[in-house]
């Protein structure tokens, strides 16, 4: 562990492991076909000791995820392009565009579905682990851009990592 405070060090934090930073280029990362879009691992569990998920979503319009609740992790969503339709919780739904952040706390019911073509949304989930679910049940892709129908949510095996589908 490092216990430099500057100059590009780590702070060592009680009970957080310490990682090795790193840079990773977008395109290298892989990619899954998963609800509605592409979702791109920018880095998982074991690059960030388990601490986040963050991930890339590219979905066309009608693409996203249906009204689910993360029972494990809090989600911060930041819209890139496009334009998606949010609904949290109770609220009435909103329409979140580029550089719109939202953050919801685990528990929470949310649904994000795309308004326009090429809707490209980053997601951090803390603590890490959420991409298991894509790389468990989902198919790799070479593809930036698919069809809704090519890139299915499976409510089950979403279920085995706390995800859960609820009514809207």
């Amino acid at each position: 562990m490092s216990d430099q405070t500057g100059g590009g060090g780590s702070v060592p934090t009680a009970g957080v492991p310490a990682v090795p930073a790193y840079v990773e280029r977008r395109e290298n990362c892989p990619r899954y076909a998963f609800a509605g879009g592409v979702w791109i691992v920018l880095a998982d569990t074991a690059q960030t000791a388990g601490n986040i998920t963050n991930l890339e979503s590219i979905y066309q319009a009608g693409g996203g995820l249906p009204r689910v609740v993360h029972e494990r992790e809090a989600e911060m969503a930041y819209v890139i392009s496009g334009r998606l339709r949010i609904r949290i919780g109770d609220e009435a739904e909103t329409t979140a565009e580029p550089g719109a952040m939202v953050f919801v706390p685990p528990g929470v019911a949310r649904r994000f579905i795309a308004d326009v073509d090429a809707t490209r949304v980053y997601h951090g989930f803390i603590p890490a682990g959420v991409e298991q679910l894509l790389v468990k049940h989902s198919a790799n892709t070479e593809s930036m851009i698919l069809p809704i129908g090519d890139a299915p949510f499976d409510p089950v095996a979403a279920l085995t990592f706390g995800i859960r589908v609820v009514a809207e």
